[in-house]
């Protein structure tokens, strides 16, 4: 057989070979360029409940993430239902795709916004009752103790903080915890450290239905209006109100996670730093004191109450989210636009107490209101 004889029939072999794999190579393609529809469709929806959130648009709404966040197997769910409508031909899979996305956005968003009490269904979830809830008094005497600092870690039932009345003690209190509870106190050249802390809450906590579930009571805790306190919040999920107005702070630091802060600040010289996280807080400040307050608004709401005759001066980095202040007393003095610069009250140059706010909005919004 000749050599242009063998070139020929191996030519034709591989030709027809490739025809019969053309149908299975074009299913295959068909497959692999499938359009999903599900995530651009969610991700949309969540940019435009944002935007119009930060544009002022929905004023009268509030965002329920513990409801939203117990039906978190819904969505592996539909993440699921949505791989396998994607394996329909063209574009009958595309199609699906988009409804799956439609159905978690009107799921998810009734839920998230029209839901202030919780899902109805959020029962059927384990409850607290099923495990052990601990109750422990804590108390630590404020004897021959000149400063403390005081680190609160708080679990998820939320906590109710004030001052003290009549009380020999630095700090005192009842805690609820599921897990263990971590209390350790010191006093070294009278100066008191205090941690408290809940930990190893176990399988309990990472159920989502039991998140600021109220058959886990508030942490109520008082501390001494005596002591100079430096004193360290890190909220977690659960709601909490921190009346702060009669303490003496020499420095404060809270880290506001996911939850809700309701917070007033006393008055007096001391500096504050604020990460908002993803929830919602409310910040009343006292009415005198030289004070410096950096607020990380991150992508939560927060709103800021300011007495009347307070002089003050705010420096704003608007980054993605909305800022507000009132203009009747606040002139804009520097910066490009009015989500970015700095403001100032007409007597804050000459105040003798100023109060300097320094504001990064992040993706969240801020506003400042007069009282």
């Amino acid at each position: 057989m000749s050599e242009d004889l063998k070139e020929k029939q191996s030519q034709e072999f591989y030709e027809d070979s490739f025809a019969d794999d053309q149908p299975a190579r074009r299913g295959r393609r068909e497959r692999r360029h499938n359009p999903s529809l599900f995530g651009p469709i969610v991700l949309i929806a969540i940019g435009v409940l944002f935007l119009f959130h930060n544009m002022g648009l929905l004023p009268n709404l509030s965002f329920n993430w513990m409801a939203a966040l117990q039906l978190w197997p819904l969505l592996l769910i539909l993440i699921g239902v949505n791989i396998v409508v994607r394996q329909a031909p063209r574009p009958l899979g595309g199609l699906l795709s988009a409804i799956v996305g439609l159905v978690a956005v009107g799921i998810f968003g009734y839920v998230l916004l029209f839901s202030p009490d919780g899902v109805p269904w959020s029962s059927t979830f384990p409850s607290a009752t099923a495990v052990d809830v601990q109750t422990q008094e804590i108390s630590y005497p404020a004897d021959d103790v000149q400063s403390a600092r005081v680190e609160i870690d708080m679990g998820m039932a939320g906590v109710n903080i004030q001052s003290l009345e009549d009380s020999p003690n630095l700090i005192e209190g009842q805690i609820s915890y599921v897990g263990d509870l971590t209390f350790d106190t010191s006093t070294r050249n009278s100066e008191a450290n205090i941690f408290l802390r809940e930990s190893n809450g176990g399988l309990w906590w990472l159920n989502p239905a039991n998140w600021g579930n109220t058959s886990v009571p508030k942490w109520q805790i008082g501390l001494s209006p005596r002591v100079p306190l430096d004193l360290r919040l890190d909220v977690g999920t659960g709601s909490v109100d921190f009346d702060l107005s009669d303490l003496t702070l020499q420095d404060l630091n809270v880290d506001g996670g996911a939850g809700s802060i309701e917070m007033s600040l006393p008055d007096g010289d001391f500096d504050t730093a604020f990460n908002v996280g993803a929830g919602s807080a409310t910040m009343t400040l006292g009415e005198n004191g030289r004070q410096q307050i950096e607020i990380d608004g991150g992508a939560g709401s927060l709103t800021i109450h300011l007495p009347a005759g307070r002089e003050a001066r705010i420096t704003v980095d608007g980054g993605l989210g909305s800022f507000s202040v009132d203009g009747r007393r606040f002139t804009h003095v520097s910066g490009d636009n009015n989500n970015d610069g700095v403001w100032e009250t007409a007597g804050y140059q000459n105040a003798a107490s100023p109060l300097d706010l320094i504001i990064d909005v992040g993706a969240g919004s801020v506003s400042v209101n007069t009282q």
